[in-house]
């Protein structure tokens, strides 16, 4: 057995005595006691020290670090890659030496508090370079002089791709297009005038088509977005809608009921040289290019239910690639040409679902309670962008933007309101 005089700070010492490895921390001592057993510590020190043992016990009372909790970002943030995100943090407690940022559980920075006795309730800064689309877990972890450490809860921030999504919404009073950068800030007005404008489709060089209904028609029109100089590309006496840019950018793919039942047509980027590409006594809509131009897919009714069908560029040759008995909308074929994204309520209520290009391998990879639709791809083909129910708006205007992977995973809510943003679609 030994004894040791254990430093307390302000409150002065404590006689401390090991035995089997344990401490006992006895009575707190007078000055003239303290004294003494000072004298004599440093007397059994020396004794250690001429025998070759040296024995040195440190108990740090009062050094403590009860909490860590983050205040800035919220829950759910979203940023940009490379932005640079500052983290706020406080922690609570006395004798705190050093602070960690984690990033999904590896440090992503580190300091060391001012002053040789360490900070009391001590507020906290980080930065973090958001360097990796996707979800990231960020926590803040803080140690104290005996060791301690206590970290935050973790709060979590998404990433995006950069680029922007023009959607439809009625958050105006009536539909028309807005854009916005695909972290969901400046969400702006591109649009305006009489009419509904819904249904937009970009191009690569700042150019957009979307779809005007005035009155009992409606027409598709063509936008620079640079200088928001429009003009009208169709004005047939029925309805044309769904404009879809060619992979070129020379002609438009398009759905008219001009001579009957909608089916698909073709024409010149400029609106010139119209031409039909399917006949039938069935619907026809919502068609997407394959990224080479040399087919389209696009759903019909032609066998008593909605399925997914591809055409060859010239009309000639058509073959289906669902036979589900449910209803399959909304194709877009993957820039990358090995999936198409679909629309289907084979399980229930509307899901998006992906399938191989000849039809194969098909799968759902969304879940959400209330439904999703109307999926876009984004440039690269590793992203989609689709319209969910999960707004506060009833019923149609429940509809929000979300982003995620192309299987589903790290889903990104973009917009949050009581309005209908609907008909996504990805600009460059």
């Amino acid at each position: 057995m030994a004894s040791a005089i254990v430093p307390l700070g302000r409150g002065g010492y404590n006689l401390g005595v090991v035995q089997s490895g344990r401490w006992g921390v006895s009575r707190r001592l007078s000055r003239p006691e303290k004294g003494i057993l000072a004298l004599l510590g440093l007397l059994t020190l020396l004794a250690c020290v001429s025998w070759g043992a040296v024995v040195v016990v440190y108990v740090f009372v009062g050094a403590s670090v009860s909490e860590v909790q983050i205040l800035w970002p919220p829950r759910g943030i979203i940023v940009a890659e490379g932005e640079t995100l500052v983290v706020r943090a406080v922690s609570t407690g006395r004798g705190l030496v050093r602070s960690e940022l984690l990033a999904d559980g590896a440090v992503a920075g580190s300091f060391s508090s001012p002053g040789v006795g360490g900070a009391s309730d001590w507020t906290i800064t980080h930065s973090w370079q958001a360097q990796q689309q996707g979800h990231h877990r960020l926590s803040v972890r803080v140690f104290d002089l005996s060791g301690g450490v206590v970290e935050s809860l973790s709060i979590v921030v998404a990433v995006p791709p950069p680029g922007d999504i023009v959607f439809s919404s009625n958050r105006a009073g009536k539909y028309e297009i807005f854009a916005m950068r695909t972290n969901g800030r400046e969400p702006a007005p591109i649009t305006g005038g009489p009419g509904q404008v819904r249904q937009p489709s970009c191009a690569s060089e700042d150019l957009l088509l979307f779809t005007s209904a005035a009155g009992g028609g409606s027409d598709i029109w063509r936008m620079e977005l640079q200088t928001g100089e429009r003009s009208n590309l169709t004005a047939s006496l029925g309805g044309d809608r769904w404009p879809r840019w060619a992979p070129d950018e020379r002609s438009i793919a398009f759905v008219s009921d001009r001579y009957g039942p909608s089916q698909l047509f073709l024409m010149k980027s400029d609106g010139s040289e119209p031409s039909q590409l399917t006949r039938g006594e069935f619907p026809v809509e919502q068609p997407s290019w394959a990224p080479d131009g040399s087919a389209l897919v696009f759903a019909a009714q032609i066998v008593g239910n909605w399925d997914i069908y591809r055409a060859s560029a010239d009309g000639r040759t058509i073959t289906r690639l669902t036979e589900d008995p449910s209803e399959d909308l909304q194709p877009a074929w993957s820039p990358r040409g090995d999936e198409i994204a679909f629309t289907s309520n084979r399980e229930g209520n509307q899901q998006i679902y992906v399938m191989r290009a000849d039809g194969t391998a098909q799968k759902r990879i969304t879940a959400f309670p209330m439904g999703a639709e109307q999926a876009r791809w984004s440039p690269d083909g590793e992203w989609i962008v689709c319209a969910t129910y999960t707004g506060s708006g009833e019923p149609l205007d429940a509809r929000e933007i979300y982003i995620m992977r192309r299987d589903g995973s790290d889903q990104i809510r973009l917009t949050d309101n009581a309005f209908d943003d609907t008909e996504p679609d990805w600009c460059e």
